[in-house]
């Protein structure tokens, strides 16, 4: 007779281990995609040093910011100032074991990225799915105001450089640093399901580089993103240089764009031609052509043909009449329309480039060619996916 269910399990130990890891990736793979943003974030380390650490380049500057992943099983459930800093209430910071366990808790490894790291640590973060107590709050803030009215924080205080750098005497200005880089931080998108995980991740998505996906796409981005993560935090690093380390443990631009199905050549070729939305350019227009039943090899000669086609656009305003220009925009642009709404077949493409090649307002502008005019509605077509 089955009775499996009747019986209870000796351990659930394993499953709860990796539901911790799979929010502890769905934090990492989140955070990762700022990259997208183009700006200071270009890097984020995925179980190295750290649950995971953000890399930016602040004007040439490395800067990182360390995170910890802590997260409970009940949403209602919350942090508490032992928990996070190994801190009693009562009683004094007076034996080394005392002062271990506060190197040892969850801030405690934190703080001493901030020492170890200097002024290259940006920020540490204690990261979780449920909330923080008042009172952890409050000792995160007294230690930045380095004074308290509590005599468990003003001993934290007083104690911090016996703590934190036994055997090396930091400056006041080095104390007041490390002590006030630490923050607390309460997201919804950690969960033991992908659906938190997946609307966020769109939202982010949109916020970084103003691309919109489908659901369906959602759900697979949201699911790569993990397991890209998860990949990254699990590689053997044993002996590897620098530079293997970034690739093997690191989550850069290339693997996002992999994970978004945008080629790299297709979005450096906008980027280099001055394309501030690049990103998003390169997503419309592959969309687009792939639809079309268009090979990489051609989507990569469209991209580099919308990079003319806005070079020659920014000195033509400058060179043309500003209505016949308007003139001519307007025709690629209603062109455009009728060969999307029609089906968008590659072989109706041509044909409709080369009516407005042929037309009398085309003559106007005696650079024009087929290749330069192939680039302007290749523009038209990711500038109609961006309204």
């Amino acid at each position: 007779m089955d009775i499996i269910h009747e019986k209870e399990p000796r351990e659930t130990v394993g499953r709860e281990t990796i539901n911790r890891f799979r929010m502890q990736f769905q934090a990492a793979a989140f955070a990762a995609l700022e990259i997208l943003s183009g700006k200071d974030v270009d890097c984020v380390y995925c179980d190295y040093h750290d649950d995971f650490v953000v890399r930016r380049n602040v004007g040439g500057a490395i800067e990182y910011h360390f995170f910890q992943v802590k997260t409970k099983g009940r949403s209602n459930q919350q942090w508490k100032v032992d928990e996070i800093f190994s801190l009693k209430k009562k009683g004094n910071l007076d034996t080394e074991e005392k002062l271990a366990a506060v190197r040892d808790s969850i801030a405690g490894k934190l703080f001493l990225h901030t020492i170890e790291f200097g002024e290259q640590c940006r920020e540490v973060t204690i990261l979780s799915n449920v909330h923080f107590h008042d009172d952890v709050f409050e000792v995160q803030g007294h230690l930045k105001d380095g004074k308290s009215n509590r005599a468990y924080t003003t001993q934290f205080i007083e104690k911090f450089g016996e703590i934190f750098s036994p055997g090396v005497p930091l400056s006041e200005g080095q104390l007041k640093a490390a002590r006030s880089k630490l923050s607390l931080l309460q997201v919804s998108h950690l969960g033991e399901t992908i659906e938190p995980f997946a609307d966020a991740a769109r939202s982010a998505i949109w916020k970084h580089s103003e691309i919109d996906l489908h659901k369906h796409e959602v759900d697979e981005i949201a699911n790569s993103l993990i397991s890209l993560v998860e990949s990254k935090s699990c590689a053997p690093i044993s002996g590897l240089t620098r530079e293997k380390i970034d690739l093997v443990t690191g989550v850069g631009l290339d693997d996002l764009l992999k994970v978004l199905s945008i080629s790299s050549t297709v979005y450096k070729n906008l980027l280099n031609g001055g394309d501030p939305a690049a990103i998003k350019a390169a997503s419309m227009l592959q969309r687009q052509l792939k639809a079309a039943g268009a090979p990489d090899s051609m989507i990569e000669t469209a991209s580099r043909a919308k990079v003319s086609w806005d070079v020659w656009l920014r000195t033509a305003r400058h060179t043309f009449p500003d209505f016949d220009l308007e003139l001519l925009l307007n025709d690629i642009d209603a062109k455009c329309r009728a060969w999307i709404l029609s089906g968008g077949a590659l072989g109706d493409l041509r044909k409709n480039v080369d009516e407005v090649l042929k037309s009398d307002l085309a003559k106007k502008f005696p650079p024009l060619d087929i290749d330069l005019l192939l680039g302007g509605f290749f523009a038209a077509i990711v500038r109609r996916a961006s309204r």
